[in-house]
């Protein structure tokens, strides 16, 4: 139980991290996103029932798109990781998990310590 939630914990990260152009895009990747958006839709993930009927369709086709891309793609991910990438953002579209790995990581600030005293 706690290795599921650690993976959902994790989630953001990992998408972080397959959206970022300069990570080398591995068929594993794509598989796991398209698994993951398998799993919200089959779980009736609310942030996708907010979502209206063409968007839905839109998430579907690029999740369609993907799954063709990587199919087509043999063991060649990497030749078309910008399109498989494009399309893979879509399909996540509207996930807190997307909004959450999109947005800036917070800056964080070194902390202070406190004064040394001075021992008698």
């Amino acid at each position: 139980m706690s290795d599921h939630r650690s993976s959902i914990a994790s989630a953001p990260l990992r998408i972080r991290r397959i959206l970022d152009p300069s990570y080398p895009l591995c068929r594993e990747d794509v598989v796991w996103v398209l698994h993951f958006v398998q799993k919200k839709v089959a779980s009736k993930d609310p942030a996708l029932l907010d979502l209206s009927k063409p968007r839905l369709l839109q998430n579907f086709y690029s999740y369609c798109e993907a799954a063709l891309l990587l199919f087509g793609s043999g063991s060649h991910v990497h030749a078309q990781s910008g399109d498989i990438r494009t399309c893979l953002l879509e399909a996540m579209h509207g996930l807190s998990e997307l909004q959450e790995a999109l947005a800036p990581s917070p800056v964080r600030k070194p902390q202070l310590l406190p004064p040394a005293e001075e021992g008698n």
